[in-house]
């Protein structure tokens, strides 16, 4: 009888240490301003502060919600499905939060999350803002490579997994040479990206190649503007901007040059001048 009831005690402290967890679980959240609500996405392995120069003009007129995800910036992070996972947090928490809809901006992943968001409730959000975001990263970044061969069981994948901080971070410093001119902003990308929970990096990443909802941009309702880095010629990055948009009907595209991934470092006024625009 003290054996059951041993086993029993102990199967419930389990199921109590698991809903913990779960609800643990969620986006971190950091508000600035006041006024017409905005919702600030950011890319892979970022923190919501990364929109922080952007969201300073802007914070007198609107209310700014900074956005980090489960697994980055010492947020929980979630065994598997991370992609689904952080969609409908981000659904759940917008749907929640918001009397007004917001205006959604995204950067990178933050980008295809946004798409993703209005594809699936055509009533979350009153506008999209698009900052070098792709509907289906792996047809630019892997093309001809089927989706169902994308796996997080990969050799590569599996080689981030067992690198150590030293190898991981030689990797992140490398990486983040090419996605900003600015110098000091290198240094804050790589330390974001060794921030990361590792599982959560090489998994979510795997979620994300994953993804292609370029035909289900026609469900999408509102007005989109989309905004572009020019890493090549123009007309090749306008030759891929338009295959990744064909779907999306109500949309307004401009690109800048001189610019890594991140725009918001390297033509920080531009972005403030493209978003304030789009929002008169």
């Amino acid at each position: 009888m003290k054996t059951i009831t041993k086993i029993t005690l102990s199967c419930l402290f389990i199921l109590a240490s698991v809903q913990l967890f779960a609800q643990e679980l969620d986006i971190k959240v950091e508000i600035i301003g006041k006024g017409s609500p905005i919702v600030f996405l950011p890319g892979y392995t970022c923190p919501g502060e990364v929109w922080t120069d952007i969201v300073t003009p802007l914070a007198n007129e609107h209310e700014c919600h900074l956005i980090t995800y489960p697994g980055f910036n010492g947020v929980a992070a979630p065994d598997t499905m991370w992609y689904q996972t952080v969609t409908d947090l981000l659904e759940k928490y917008i749907s929640n939060n918001f009397e007004e809809k917001p205006i959604i901006i995204g950067h990178s992943v933050g980008g295809l999350f946004a798409m993703q968001l209005a594809i699936n409730n055509s009533d979350i959000c009153s506008r999209l803002i698009l900052v070098d975001a792709l509907s289906a990263m792996a047809a630019v970044m892997m093309p001809g490579v089927p989706l169902e061969n994308i796996s997080s069981d990969s050799p590569y994948s599996k080689s981030i997994l067992a690198m150590n901080d030293e190898q991981f971070s030689g990797m992140a410093i490398q990486m983040a040479s090419f996605m900003t001119k600015n110098e000091e902003k290198k240094t804050l990308i790589a330390d974001w990206m060794q921030e990361a929970d590792r599982k959560t990096y090489v998994h979510g990443y795997t979620d994300i190649l994953k993804v292609d909802i370029r035909k289900e941009l026609s469900k999408i309702t509102v007005p989109a503007l989309v905004l572009a880095a020019v890493p090549m010629s123009m007309e090749q990055t306008q030759q891929i901007m338009e295959d990744q948009y064909a779907e999306l009907s109500d949309k307004t595209m401009a690109y800048v040059e001189n610019s890594g991934h991140f725009i918001m470092f390297d033509q920080e006024e531009w972005l403030i001048s493209q978003v304030k625009s789009f929002l008169k």
